[in-house]
């Protein structure tokens, strides 16, 4: 008999010849445990995302469409993700949908994941978390000549804000007692825009990465308008249905904490011109 250690590609094979067949009733049980166990753990981790619904929104420069092409930092982040848990999926099984319709589906359907997802308390325990892929602050904007001067969050119930439907904007805003009647609801940062810029709201609730590239992309010049009050700062991550196993959330975690280890969150974060709080990634 001559066996032959063989090496390729990071696997280890054994090849075997004039080896008669040896039957299975032979082997001892506890090795068939091990070797049925080795092959349900190697099936998991080899495609762990291959049946989930990915979605997304647009949250420019994190997620957006180029044309007929999904970019942005998140989007570069899941895709190399999907790419080292050995997915079939790519960044084209991607769906960008309105911010509303992929929360309902994340909460309400099995196999989805949605990102980016700002991580508040309120949501911690309705969903499963792999992250942080990012940091946001989320402020209070306005026109500069409109000369809104917040001093604390107890004023807030006298102005009127554009926000987005059943976002952390809305969240955010619950906090300080703000009514919903306060709220104009609309699907994106560039119709919130649309409405201050016509003076229907007073500011307009987002970050100040997103709100300087979808007034850009509007026309508008950022220098003509403020942060008037720093409504929260929070971790962003991706999020899973609540019924997601445990075993792919923490395989998950793992491959991002590689990538991030190996500084591809800071190269990600110079390549989309984002910049993130001290300490981050």
């Amino acid at each position: 008999m001559i066996v032959h250690n063989q090496r390729e590609k990071g696997a280890i094979a054994f090849v075997v010849f004039n080896q008669p067949e040896i039957s299975t009733d032979k082997i001892p049980s506890v090795v068939m445990v091990f070797l049925m166990a080795l092959a349900v753990s190697t099936t998991v981790q080899a495609s762990p995302l291959n049946k989930f619904q990915l979605m997304t929104e647009h949250w420019a420069p994190y997620q957006y469409e180029d044309g007929k092409e999904l970019k942005g930092y998140a989007v570069d982040i899941v895709a190399e993700l999907l790419k080292r848990t050995g997915s079939s999926q790519t960044k084209k099984d991607i769906q960008l949908l309105p911010w509303a319709r992929a929360y309902r589906e994340l909460e309400t359907t099995e196999n989805t994941l949605l990102f980016s997802v700002t991580r508040t308390p309120e949501r911690e325990n309705k969903f499963k978390w792999v992250g942080p892929i990012f940091y946001n602050t989320t402020y209070l904007i306005a026109l500069k000549d409109s000369h809104i001067k917040i001093e604390d969050g107890h004023s807030l119930k006298n102005y009127r804000f554009g926000t987005i439907r059943n976002d952390v904007s809305e969240l955010y805003l619950k906090r300080y007692d703000v009514a919903p009647k306060n709220f104009s609801r609309h699907n994106n940062t560039k119709s919130n825009l649309e409405m201050l810029m016509r003076q229907r709201v007073d500011m307009i609730v987002v970050g100040w990465e997103a709100f300087k590239d979808d007034a850009r992309s509007l026309g508008l010049d950022p220098d003509k308008f403020e942060k008037v009050f720093e409504l929260d700062n929070a971790n962003v991550s991706i999020a899973f249905h609540p019924k997601t196993p445990d075993r792919i959330i923490a395989h998950l975690q793992n491959t991002l904490d590689e990538i991030r280890s190996e500084g591809l969150f800071g190269k990600y974060l110079r390549k989309h011109g984002i910049e993130q709080p001290k300490g981050f990634p």
